[in-house]
């Protein structure tokens, strides 16, 4: 170890309280001496629930060098504290790279890549009981898969989804790192997994490339019915994929286009490039447009030496959504210098991270810090606040941390607070005295956050670079760290609502229904309704008539004690002339809407009398029932906890006796 003088130290102290600005809080969850998390992009291996309990999965193994006990740890936050280390696997034999998420009302599941197949390891109570395994195989011929990526969706979490990739076995590479690559394949269960409407569905790329590499594909995690997931490195293009309608149809968007046809190191003799090196993170925002970043490398495709088959000092982080355009397959459209011809990158709209040279200072050799994820700058990871908030992690090189060989890495972040457009300072997360040797690697937040902090998990030991047979640093204790990072702008207001029914006659009303959220509360509302009856309202879910023919705007005007924001939806309202189709039995004037829906319902009854309703499914089981006072003509009823399909509305009262059919799409 490098020994430090005392003028380095009373320096160093000084450059760490000039950089940071915040020490987040930490925990140590768990240990291992497999040093490997992922060589690609890190799966998603955290997740915050809705109570604040946690769940958070590693790769961890202690006898090297060939690590036959190799496993996948697991630890729980119950909402006051961790749960000891992990010493034994959740999967009955040898795992690694495991995948973790929610499951059922209160459960997990984790995939992992066990020998012969899938671990599909699950517990319908999180935190507690014995887990549930499952060996889940690929198609004859392909049983073996690897890469597994798992998300749920679905009212209970019952829909799960699976990627994972499978290997072609008559493709051999030059390159023993290339030979690891594989074909992209999508399954999806509705029933928790007890059958598979899509099973093993191969997405069609059509492209110019042999496969994809090890972890090289991610999630987002999904909103609502909207999926997507991501895939490519330096072999590939890099490719994103969404479903909005929950795994039925997939739309393709080519990210970065791979200057080079079939790319093959060792092989392939052509120019100088720059790509994604295959490190990337996703994330969905408020209104489901996906939000990106990955990490940069320079391949050096004009040799067959795979020591200078890339350039160790290549560096940089890109952000990008679905409002911009794609990056071409020009050799330099990913350069991040700024004297590159060609290249497409802005500095601090798309190239935003960057290894942080805060003062004249030489780095030790990086040789043996690179990563599979090749990049001074890499293992980027993203968090969506709100739609404006936006926050990157990434594990980089820095200066004046080294232990005499090399220096060590540092977990930095940025935020952009509109929307992507402009990136704040740089700060580096583990510029605490604890970090001054400790290499810090992996990131990966849980896309599940609340409104005023994200959690984060992440690994650190005392030695740069990775452990490899054939030198560099022996094999160290490595910890695994969860991380709560305050929310470094969690002052906020995202406007969103809409009207049960946007068309009318004149002399009808219509329900507006606000789904506005923000911090700090409490929230007020000044609504303002063009044409309406009454013209203003304070209520969280305001009911309004409108009697005069016309084309309305609506606007909502929301406020904290520290904001205030507006939106004005124009033209939402339509009132068309008075029907002259007279109504003449009460049936015809009881209103239900929206219908279909996704399972709220709104039933306007033309009197207020006590009415009993009562909600049937399909079998005949009564699944609601409420007695409605004499002052109440709108009642709400909520479904949105049952499944898909025909339900029935048993309306009884002294006027009228009907039953309606509503549907939850």
């Amino acid at each position: 170890m490098k020994k430090l003088s005392t003028t380095f130290i009373l320096f160093l102290f000084a450059y760490i309280c000039f950089t940071q600005t915040w020490s987040p809080e930490e925990e140590i969850i768990g240990n291992t001496f497999y040093d490997v998390q992922t060589t690609r992009s890190m799966q998603n291996r955290i997740y915050l629930y809705e109570d604040e309990t946690i769940g958070a999965v590693f790769n961890f193994g202690f006898n090297w060098p060939s690590y036959p006990d190799l496993a996948v740890g697991y630890n729980y936050y119950n909402g006051n504290f961790w749960g000891p280390y992990p010493t034994q696997s959740i999967t009955s034999g040898t795992a690694k790279n495991p995948s973790y998420t929610k499951f059922g009302e209160n459960g997990e599941i984790v995939v992992s890549e066990g020998e012969n197949g899938l671990y599909i390891n699950y517990r319908m109570t999180k935190g507690q009981g014995d887990w549930e395994e499952v060996i889940f195989q690929g198609p004859a011929g392909f049983e073996k898969l690897f890469s597994p990526q798992i998300v749920t969706t679905g009212t209970y979490n019952e829909v799960i989804h699976l990627l994972a990739l499978r290997k072609d076995e008559s493709i051999q590479f030059e390159d023993d790192y290339q030979d690891n690559t594989g074909q992209v394949l999508y399954s999806r269960s509705a029933d928790y997994g007890t059958t598979w409407d899509i099973l093993h569905h191969e997405f069609d790329f059509n492209e110019d490339y042999f496969g994809f590499s090890e972890l090289s594909l991610v999630w987002a995690e999904p909103k609502n019915n909207t999926l997507a997931f991501m895939v490519g490195d330096y072999y590939t293009d890099l490719i994103l994929l969404k479903s909005t309608d929950g795994g039925d149809n997939w739309q393709k968007t080519i990210v970065w286009e791979h200057p080079i046809a079939y790319f093959e190191h060792n092989v392939t003799l052509l120019d100088t490039f720059w790509a994604n090196t295959g490190s990337q993170s996703l994330s969905f925002d408020f209104d489901s447009k996906v939000h990106l970043t990955f990490s940069l490398t320079c391949i050096f495709s004009d040799t067959i030496d795979w020591t200078d088959n890339y350039d160790w000092w290549a560096d940089g982080i890109v952000y990008w959504n679905e409002d911009r355009p794609a990056y071409s397959n020009n050799p330099n459209a990913l350069c991040p210098y700024w004297n590159c011809t060609n290249s497409e990158l802005e500095e601090d709209y798309s190239l935003i991270g960057w290894s942080y040279w805060g003062l004249n200072f030489t780095w030790a050799t990086p040789y043996w810090n690179i990563y599979p994820s090749l990049g001074i700058s890499t293992m980027p990871t993203v968090v969506i606040y709100d739609n404006s908030h936006i926050n990157i992690v990434w594990s980089s090189i820095t200066e004046t941390y080294d232990n005499g060989t090399a220096n060590y890495r540092h977990l930095w972040t940025r935020s952009s607070f509109d929307g992507g457009d402009t990136w704040g300072d740089f700060n580096d997360l583990t510029s605490d005295l604890i970090h001054i040797f400790d290499e810090c690697v992996f990131p990966v937040y849980s896309a599940n956050h609340n409104i005023e902090y994200a959690h984060l998990i992440y690994q650190s030991d005392n030695e740069p670079g990775l452990y490899i047979d054939n030198g560099g640093p022996m094999p160290s204790e490595n910890y695994i760290r969860y991380m709560k990072i305050e929310n470094d702008n969690p002052n906020f207001i995202l406007i969103d609502f809409y009207a049960y029914q946007d068309t009318i006659h004149e002399g009808e009303s219509v329900q507006f229904w606000n789904n506005t959220t923000g911090f700090p509360s409490p929230i007020t509302y000044h609504w303002y309704f063009e044409g309406g009856t009454p013209q203003t309202s304070s209520s969280l879910h305001p009911y309004i008539t409108y009697f005069t023919q016309g084309v309305y705007d609506v606007k909502l005007i929301a406020s904290n004690d520290l904001i205030t924001d507006s939106v004005i939806m124009e033209d939402l309202i339509t009132v068309l002339p008075e029907t002259k189709i007279k109504k003449t039995n009460e049936q015809e004037k009881i209103n239900i809407y929206p219908n279909p829906s996704t399972g709220k319902f709104v039933i306007k009854l033309p009197y207020l009398i006590e009415t009993e309703i009562k909600v049937f499914d399909l079998k005949g089981e009564m699944l609601f029932q409420q007695m409605i006072s004499l002052n109440n003509e709108v009642i709400e009823i909520d479904l949105s906890g049952h499944a898909k399909g025909v339900y029935y509305l048993k309306i009884n009262s002294d006027k009228i006796s009907t039953t309606k059919k509503v549907l939850i799409k």
